[in-house]
């Protein structure tokens, strides 16, 4: 019994490095497309840039930055 047990060591290793080496990486999840109402990079980035125009814009509604104290020296 003892001399038969490096041979099957060896088949089961043989087989669970098969495995091992074929099921390893066989799952790999790829995108299956944007599908419809899906932005592409390029409306991403027209989209990005409409709001860094719209802050730099500012507008009625824009915070305004703080006036500094009117002086109170008499001369």
């Amino acid at each position: 019994m003892l001399a038969v047990l490096p041979g099957i060591a060896g088949i089961a290793g043989v087989v669970a490095l098969y495995l091992i080496t074929t099921c390893w990486k066989s799952y790999r999840p790829q995108h299956a497309g944007g599908g419809e109402g899906a932005l592409t990079v390029w409306q991403l980035i027209a989209h990005v840039e409409a709001e860094r125009r719209q802050r730099d814009q500012g507008g009625r509604h824009r915070l305004r930055e703080p006036q500094p104290p009117p002086s109170t020296l008499d001369d």
